[in-house]
Order: C-alpha cells, then sequence, then structure tokens
C-alpha cells in the first residue's frame, strides 16, 4: 500500500500531469493524415460535380499534404489527379510536367503500377493533342511498367485504336476497339471502344454496324454523364444516318448534338474539351 504521507506529496504532480494531457492537443501526424483524407475526397467529389476550378485547388492541397507526411505513393497519386484536371482545363503544359516529374529519372522512386499510370495519362495527353509519335512512346513506357495485369490495359488498346484511326489504319483499328469490348467491363473504356469501333467501320462502309456502334456508345455516356462525348456520339449517329439515307432522323440527331453541345459550353465552370478519356 501506498504511503499516505508520500501519496500527499506525489498527488499534486500527477494531477497536474493528468490535466496537462487531457488539455494538451491531439498529436499532428494523425490529424495531418486525416486532413489529407478529407481533402483528397472532397477533390474526387468535385471532380464527379464537374466543379474543376474546386477539384484542382483540392488535389494540389492534397498533393502537399501527402509531400508533407513523406508519403509518396499519395502524393504522386494526387499529383496524376493534378494532371487529369489540368487537362481537361485544357494546360497541358502545367498537366505534363507533373507527369514527368514522376517519371523522370531524378525523381523518388514511385511504383511501378504509379509510374505507369502516369505514363497512360501522359499518352492520353499527347493523343488527344494528336503527338502521335510521343504518344506511342509513353504507351511503351506504360506497357513496360506492367509487371503482370495492367490495370489500364483497356485504355491502352484504345489509344492505340485511336492512334490506327490517325494512321488512317480502320481494320487494325477495329480489331482493337473490339478487343476491347470484349473484354473490359468498364463503362468508360466500353464507350470509347463503341465510338472507335463506329468511326473504322464508318471509314470501312459498314454502316449498320457503325450505328450500333453508335448508339450503344450514347447509352453509356449518357449514364456516365459525359456531356462532351454525348455531343461526339449524336453527331456520329446523325452522320451515319445520313450515309444511310435516313435524312430526317439525321437532321434531328444533329440538333440534338448542337443542343447539348451549346448547354455544355453554358455550364460555369464545366469542361468541354473534346477528350476521348
Amino acid at each position: 500500500m501506498i504511503n499516505r504521507a508520500i501519496f500527499k506529496k506525489i498527488w499534486p504532480a500527477i494531477l497536474l500531469a493528468l490535466l496537462a494531457a487531457c488539455g494538451s492537443a491531439p498529436p499532428r501526424q494523425p490529424a495531418a493524415i486525416e486532413q489529407a483524407r478529407k481533402t483528397e475526397q472532397a477533390a474526387y467529389r468535385a471532380m464527379r460535380d464537374g466543379d474543376l476550378m474546386r477539384a484542382r485547388e483540392l488535389f494540389r492541397q492534397s498533393m502537399l499534404l501527402q509531400q508533407s507526411l513523406d508519403n509518396l505513393p499519395a502524393s504522386a497519386m494526387a499529383a496524376i489527379n493534378l494532371s487529369l484536371v489540368y487537362h481537361k482545363q485544357g494546360d497541358d503544359g502545367a498537366a505534363l510536367s507533373l507527369l514527368d516529374h514522376i517519371l523522370s529519372d531524378t525523381a523518388p522512386v514511385y511504383p511501378a503500377e504509379l509510374r505507369g499510370t502516369a505514363a497512360f495519362r501522359k499518352a492520353v495527353i499527347l493523343v488527344d493533342a494528336g503527338k502521335a509519335a510521343e504518344a506511342e512512346v509513353a504507351l511503351q513506357q506504360a506497357a513496360g511498367e506492367c509487371k503482370q495485369q495492367c490495370v489500364y490495359s483497356a485504355g491502352m488498346n484504345n489509344l492505340h485504336a485511336r492512334l490506327a484511326l490517325g494512321k488512317g489504319d480502320y481494320a487494325a483499328a477495329l480489331v482493337l476497339a473490339k478487343s476491347v469490348m470484349n473484354s473490359s467491363t468498364e463503362k468508360e473504356e466500353l464507350a470509347n471502344a463503341q465510338r472507335s469501333a463506329a468511326i473504322a467501320e464508318t471509314a470501312l462502309g459498314q454502316h449498320e454496324a457503325a450505328l450500333t456502334h453508335y448508339l450503344a456508345a450514347l447509352e453509356l455516356d449518357k449514364e456516365l454523364g459525359m456531356s462532351v462525348r454525348i455531343v461526339m456520339d449524336l453527331q456520329g449517329v446523325a452522320w451515319v444516318m445520313d450515309k444511310l439515307g435516313r435524312k430526317p432522323e439525321a437532321e434531328a440527331y444533329a440538333r440534338r448534338a448542337a443542343a447539348v453541345d451549346e448547354a455544355a459550353h453554358l455550364l460555369p465552370g464545366r469542361s468541354v474539351k473534346s477528350a476521348l478519356h
């Protein structure tokens, strides 16, 4: 049993320590980690809602917070997401700068999956910019970072299909697009594949098949809420119907495309950049 005299002497010190512990601030690192997590979630919500200005600022904050915690994978992922926002806003220079830092030989060692994702996102930007040769190099780098099954393999095949379309190799583009349709379950990539197939089939004179694929892409893009791609799909349907001699329907789809395009441009803070990814 503790001697009462000794206890009376040490009790004030014990009480002071308990009071200090109760009133002290929580450890900084867990609070910072929680802040980083909430910031990242808010950034994803903003991008989902089409608020690109807010998404850009939040992903930038998330990247800096993760850097301050020396969490390299998380900071790299935030940088990749930030590059996507920059690309949607048309600032490809800023987007490529972020991705090139991850891919640089002088950068910290990032996991192969993140480096591959960065290379894939770089390829998307370059394909959209019409820089086919540079895009192919980035795609090769993305494929090289895959150790087993690439999570972005469907996206890479879609990019290869777009590159084939750019070269006028419609047969190759159709094969690549169909490979995605047969293997992927991602709605976004399926829509991209359906659209690429339709473009190739239109060029090859396979108008009925092209119409089927454009309509399938349209339904998927409407589910995804992709205004820019809905415009592309409606325009494609109008073009094919005109080829099939269905003039009134072609004109109706062309009017729908124009209406969607006008509305998308009038929405504040929305991206209207014509990107397929």
